[in-house]
């Protein structure tokens, strides 16, 4: 990740997370959504958080006791499941006797096998793996070496769910899910891993930023932080990862409107903001939009 700021690949996987200006008192990573038939709560995620970034917001207890139903980017369930760890496993790599290197420049090669000894990883370990493989691989790393260890915003729900007996619901199905993830850096694996490689290198004040951008629920910073960069830089992963992803959940997000049950969504911050996210479109629906306190 580059050193101006955390990292745009990086920013985007946490949470992967603006034209129309949010409300200046906005202070809650929650936000609920009503119309004329329903209300539902939309929740902005972080998938991996440190000990001191705990505990959740208040705002995300409140929601879940007012709501009946738990919606997820994926059943989180599912990706325990042996059958769906070895798809992972098999999806991360190359077919038999495909190379990494065979894909990428020398220079972007010799680049990626100097960072791995940096990370006392053996380049040799990445051969094997598909960009994708390698992002989540260094994300790994990146993450434990921040200290970003705790179960996320997401995984903490959704197993207080499980005890508390509320049905969870995925918006997509886990096969799509990992289409998204195997998907990453396909297109274009040279430009991919060489901007991977430039943003990797983050220190603990720029996360801490983000945290509390993402704690007060700063539209903007959030914005900017997560997608802009990432929208002008990479923009197909954009496509694939942020706005395919924000239209086939609204949709369903519409449906659940007019339900009569309260359901609490929660997604990454990254597909809440901007002019093309589901905040906005929301907003420009009439749909009321608060934060919740």
């Amino acid at each position: 990740m580059i050193k101006a700021g955390f990292g745009r690949i990086l920013r985007c996987a946490m949470a992967l997370l603006l034209l129309c200006a949010p409300p200046l008192w906005a202070q809650s990573p929650v936000w609920r959504i009503a119309n004329d038939s329903g209300v539902l709560y939309l929740g902005a995620t972080v998938h991996m958080l440190r000990p001191g970034d705990l505990p959740l917001p208040e705002a995300f207890d409140k929601a879940y006791a007012k709501s009946d139903v738990l919606l997820f980017e994926v059943d989180l369930g599912d990706l325990a499941q042996p059958e769906v760890q070895a798809l992972i496993a098999q999806g991360m790599l190359y077919a038999e006797g495909g190379r990494l290197s065979d894909q990428l420049s020398e220079s972007s090669w010799q680049r990626l096998e100097h960072y791995a000894v940096s990370r006392g990883l053996a380049p040799q370990m990445l051969q094997s793996l598909r960009p994708s493989g390698v992002f989540l691989t260094l994300l790994g790393i990146e993450m434990v070496r921040l200290g970003a260890t705790e179960a996320g915003v997401d995984m903490r729900l959704y197993r207080q769910a499980l005890d508390d007996g509320k049905p969870v619901i995925g918006l997509e199905t886990i096969r799509q899910h990992l289409q998204y993830l195997f998907s990453m850096g396909e297109e274009d694996p040279d430009l991919f891993l060489t901007q991977v490689l430039d943003e990797l290198e983050v220190d603990s004040s720029t996360l801490d930023s983000l945290i509390d951008a993402w704690r007060r629920g700063d539209e903007a910073q959030l914005y900017d932080e997560l997608v802009l960069q990432l929208k002008l830089d990479y923009e197909p992963l954009y496509r694939t990862l942020v706005l395919e992803r924000n239209r086939l959940w609204w949709s369903q997000i519409e449906i659940l409107l007019n339900s009569p049950q309260t359901e609490l969504v929660l997604v990454g911050a990254a597909h809440l903001v901007g002019p093309e996210g589901l905040l906005s479109r929301a907003r420009g629906l009439g749909f009321s939009v608060e934060a919740m306190q």
